[in-house]
């Protein structure tokens, strides 16, 4: 697969565990992350975000949209809520059992979020991330 990771650090945002589980695995494996930091709770992932150095923000979110107490969409509208020098830098893949259009079409509407996939991530998902994340050269 791939030598170098593309990211240095991703957030992997989903309350059901099992999923985590596999996901987080799977990033590993593929070396697409560093690290994998994974939440159960969007809320705790959301505490993180506005308390850590800019130095130590994630590279990329994967971010479940259907959680209870604090959903996909109004984890965005938080993030958006940050900082502008925070959220600027935030990078959001949604990662869902949704195959819904319309929550395609409004994740698409914010401006942190790159990318749709549908569960579970595969290896194409990852390689299009890959080429979208790294910088031409030339």
């Amino acid at each position: 697969m791939v030598n170098k990771a593309t990211v240095h650090t991703a957030f992997l945002v989903d309350d059901n565990e099992v999923d985590l589980f596999i996901q987080k695995k799977f990033i590993e494996l593929s070396s697409f992350a560093e690290r994998v930091i994974t939440f159960s709770s969007p809320i705790k992932a959301l505490e993180v975000l506005q308390s850590i150095h800019m130095n130590d923000m994630p590279s990329l979110i994967f971010l479940d949209l259907n959680m209870p107490l604090l959903n996909g969409f109004e984890f965005l509208e938080k993030i958006n809520a940050l900082p502008s020098s925070i959220a600027s830098k935030i990078k959001v893949v949604i990662l869902t059992s949704s195959t819904s259009p319309a929550d395609r079409l409004r994740a698409k509407g914010f401006p942190n979020v790159i990318n749709f996939f549908s569960k579970p991530l595969m290896l194409h998902g990852l390689q299009l991330l890959t080429e979208s994340l790294i910088p031409e050269h030339g």
